[in-house]
């Protein structure tokens, strides 16, 4: 008995996936200004994520997508990860001080979408503000 259920277990540890074989579905990245300097919390950057429709009431089956929209934080180096179901999304980013930036991203089945949303320091923030602190 003792044997058989060494063998079962053996069977279903094989079965598994490995950690290396994430089959994760989403979008990660990390919000930098121009230079690739993080943009970490106290700048308050926000990731903002619209389904994009297109296609899905025409049959498109991979673009399945999420009704409702999703406002995701950055940790304090500027990173972040959402899991998301395959399709088309409009991706908004922004932050204190910065210009914002939107892009159209397309996730399909299994990808982990990369997105690392470079801003720049807008010119009527610094015009305006230009000898205080933020």
């Amino acid at each position: 008995m003792k044997r058989v259920l060494s063998y079962l277990g053996l069977c279903l540890l094989v079965s598994m996936p490995h950690a290396s074989e994430s089959n994760d579905t989403g979008l990660r990245g990390m919000v930098t200004d121009i230079h690739g300097v993080a943009i970490g919390t106290g700048l308050k950057p926000k990731v903002f994520i619209h389904w994009d429709a297109s296609g899905a009431n025409v049959g498109l089956k991979s673009n399945v997508g999420v009704s409702a929209d999703l406002s995701v934080e950055t940790d304090s180096a500027g990173r972040f990860l959402v899991n998301l179901p395959p399709g088309f999304y409009d991706v908004f980013v922004s932050a204190f001080a910065f210009s914002p930036t939107c892009t159209k991203i397309r996730i399909k089945t299994g990808e982990l979408v990369n997105f690392n949303p470079k801003l720049r320091v807008d010119p009527l923030v610094t015009k305006e503000l230009a000898d205080r602190p933020f």
